[in-house]
């Protein structure tokens, strides 16, 4: 086990389970316009447009000041640091469905790659695969405000989930853990039926070596990434959107952020 699993994941989400149940007994008030809300700003455009776009596969450069929030919504949703997520996700695009993609649900099952258990354990780690001074990760590890993030990602998102459950649990459930559920249901579906071939359900656009897959109700709820064909097919273009149907929000949004200043 590493850090991340007994330090937060494991943790979170016993104490999420036991707020949501005395939230039901107690008819506690979710404000579902906030849980929209915050979930849009971690979900598409903290791991969106910010940890996968961005800092993953830099297809496109900003504002430093940008950045540096797009690095915080990145952090707050508690789903891994910002160096680690941009190794992790650089390795899966050079090893997709290939020996060594420990997410993959073609070689390790779906349910590790849905619950993404792959990370509760040192096996990237423990097997040095990761490159973590590629190309993208080294602009994270050259920045003090990224790197800050990335080395304090467990007590950054412990705080905020302290601040919250001390301003009220009808605010801890609508503003840190009905989203960073939802944003985690999102990526782990994401990697585990985009990653399978399912009939009448799932295709394909593009004749790509791994098992990549879109899905058009994955597409339309996930704001873009679930069009995971088309971005295994092209990951450094910024829009999805190869299909007139198939919207991609996410990239839309990268487009908005983007520096054009040479």
């Amino acid at each position: 086990m590493n850090n991340y699993f007994y330090k937060y994941w494991l943790p979170f989400h016993i104490f999420s389970l036991a707020i949501i149940i005395y939230a039901l007994s107690y008819s506690i008030n979710i404000n579902w316009l906030l849980v929209f809300l915050i979930w849009f700003l971690i979900g598409p455009i903290g791991n969106g447009v910010g940890s996968h776009k961005l800092f993953s596969h830099r297809q496109f450069n900003t504002h430093k000041l940008i950045e540096y929030i797009l690095g915080f919504l990145s952090t707050v949703n508690g789903y891994a640091p910002l160096y680690f997520w941009a190794a992790t996700h650089t390795f899966h695009h050079q090893n997709s469905d290939s020996t060594g993609d420990y997410p993959s649900p073609k070689l390790y099952g779906f349910w590790q790659s849905f619950i993404g258990s792959y990370r509760f354990k040192n096996t990237y780690l423990d097997k040095k695969v990761l490159n973590l001074r590629n190309h993208c990760t080294k602009q994270i590890l050259k920045d003090k405000v990224l790197m800050t993030l990335s080395k304090n990602f467990i007590l950054i998102n412990w705080s905020v989930f302290i601040l919250c459950l001390i301003l009220g649990v009808d605010i801890l459930l609508s503003v840190y853990i009905i989203p960073v559920l939802i944003e985690h249901f999102r990526l782990n579906l994401v990697s585990s039926l985009l990653h399978t071939p399912i009939k009448y359900f799932n295709y394909r656009n593009f004749d790509t070596p791994d098992n990549s897959q879109n899905n058009v109700i994955i597409g339309y709820l996930s704001m873009g990434f679930g069009w995971h064909n088309n971005h295994h097919y092209a990951q450094r273009d910024i829009l999805n959107w190869h299909k007139w149907w198939e919207i991609d929000i996410e990239g839309l949004v990268a487009l908005l952020l983007k520096n054009n200043q040479k």
